[in-house]
């Protein structure tokens, strides 16, 4: 069984490289502003799809929301709140692939979606399902090796979280992947030696994130934390850094973190007796002004 959790920590960008004991360091706290409606309603949106025979991604502001090979069906909801940062126009985009090993797609292969709204502060109670949506039409017999479709809609949520527009491009960074790679270990190093407090303090900002937009209570946040560093005392080993993982784009090359060839973050814990593994997915961005990377 996989888990996955987001975090988020500091990379200072210099001439130094991690490997020579640069800290980490926690970025300054996050700036969010909550409306006088945030908690009497809660718009809480989600992507209701189903898909069979491929490989899909989701994004929405081309921040990934979910990928996953489908050798047979699959249908559910996934909430994408995580990716709305702020009222007004979003983006969404589905990709669908061939299915791993494969070069063209599967003539099974299907997927379609819509976006539905529920109201968080009502027990989840449907609101609505906004217009738009999409049915890829049927492969059929040509040879293709991708589908793409994308399409905006307008959400209202009662927050204001800095979006990353204004950020760096990371793919003009030098030595990216040296310094992400750096970064990943030093984390890694944290959690190896039982540093909680430390972890916790670099995942401060993803935390305020997640609670915001899933309009998690602090209990529901610090719950998260305390169970994930619960699995680190019980059994869950931190895995080497695959040598072949790679950096991955989102957010227009704001966003920028390392993954396995699998798609899985390369920062991972397993526990030999229960078969389970724990995903820690890190994405690095550099505020307008800063030098430093800061992972949310």
């Amino acid at each position: 069984m996989k888990h996955i959790f987001l975090i988020a920590a500091c990379l200072l960008i210099s001439g130094t490289s991690c490997s020579q004991n640069l800290p980490l360091i926690a970025a300054s706290p996050i700036k969010i502003e909550k409306k006088a409606t945030y908690t009497t309603g809660q718009p809480y949106y989600q992507v209701d799809f189903s898909a069979a025979a491929c490989l899909f991604e989701i994004r929405v502001n081309d921040i990934v929301i979910f990928k996953l090979n489908v050798n047979g069906q699959t249908s559910t909801n996934l909430p994408i709140n995580q990716a709305i940062l702020q009222s007004g126009k979003q983006q969404i985009t589905v990709k669908i692939l061939p299915l791993t090993g494969k070069h063209t797609l599967d003539p099974n292969a299907e997927f379609k979606y819509n976006i539905k709204v529920f109201d968080a502060a009502k027990d989840m109670n449907f609101k609505e399902q906004l217009p738009g949506g999409h049915t890829f039409p049927p492969v059929g017999t040509k040879p293709q090796a991708i589908m793409t479709y994308s399409e905006t809609f307008t959400a209202n949520v009662p927050y204001s979280i800095p979006t990353y527009d204004s950020g760096t491009d990371l793919k003009s960074v030098g030595d990216l992947n040296t310094k992400i790679r750096d970064a990943y270990q030093q984390v890694a190093n944290l959690i190896a030696k039982g540093d909680y407090e430390g972890f916790k303090k670099l995942i401060a900002n993803r935390e305020s994130i997640a609670i915001t937009t899933s309009y998690l209570s602090p209990k529901e946040s610090a719950d998260r934390v305390n169970d994930l560093i619960k699995d680190f005392k019980s059994g869950f080993k931190i895995e080497p850094i695959p040598a072949n993982a790679v950096v991955s784009f989102e957010a227009n090359g704001k966003i920028a973190s390392l993954k396995r060839p699998s798609g899985d973050s390369a920062l991972y814990l397993s526990n030999k007796k229960t078969g389970e593994e724990e995903s820690i997915d890190l994405s690095f961005f550099i505020p307008q002004g800063k030098k430093e990377l800061e992972i949310r």
